[in-house]
């Protein structure tokens, strides 16, 4: 499970920005959202804290067992940069490919959330890229929940 939801995070945030268009390079509010949320570092910050809180989360920890956290937290840095447009790759499942049979239900789905959101407030990620992400996060919630 734990897996799944570092794809969950990584399709979050792909949703939430990408790879700038054409050839010019944005500035200000248009970078990419890989640089918005402050690069490889900040996403590294995010991934860390993000699975020490759903793993101690009693709520949903039983998702978390016998997972190599290290590995999980490279597969999840590498993919949430390759997907924010920080020029990584990533290869991995899709959210309901990565759901299916797993049997999560919306309350730990919430929890999930709820987890999210405390860790970017936590980081002080900024508002506009914070709700992009929780956005995005919610909008997945039909490819996670009941399959």
């Amino acid at each position: 499970m734990r897996h799944v939801l570092t794809i969950g995070f990584a399709v979050a945030l792909a949703a939430c920005g990408g790879k700038s268009k054409g050839s010019e390079q944005p500035t200000g509010p248009d970078k990419p959202l890989f640089e918005r949320l402050g690069g490889q570092p900040a996403i590294n910050a995010v991934v860390h804290e993000f699975v020490a809180t759903t793993g101690a989360d009693p709520r949903i920890n039983m998702f978390f067992t016998n997972v190599d956290i290290p590995k999980l937290e490279k597969a999840m840095d590498d993919h949430i940069c390759s997907i924010t447009g920080g020029g990584c790759t990533y290869a991995g499942k899709s959210m309901l490919d990565a759901h299916t049979n797993m049997k999560v239900l919306q309350k730990d789905f919430d929890a999930f959330m709820d987890d999210l959101e405390k860790t970017l407030t936590k980081l002080n990620v900024p508002a506009r890229e914070k709700g992009e992400v929780l956005g995005a996060f919610r909008g997945m919630a039909a490819d996670v929940v009941g399959h």
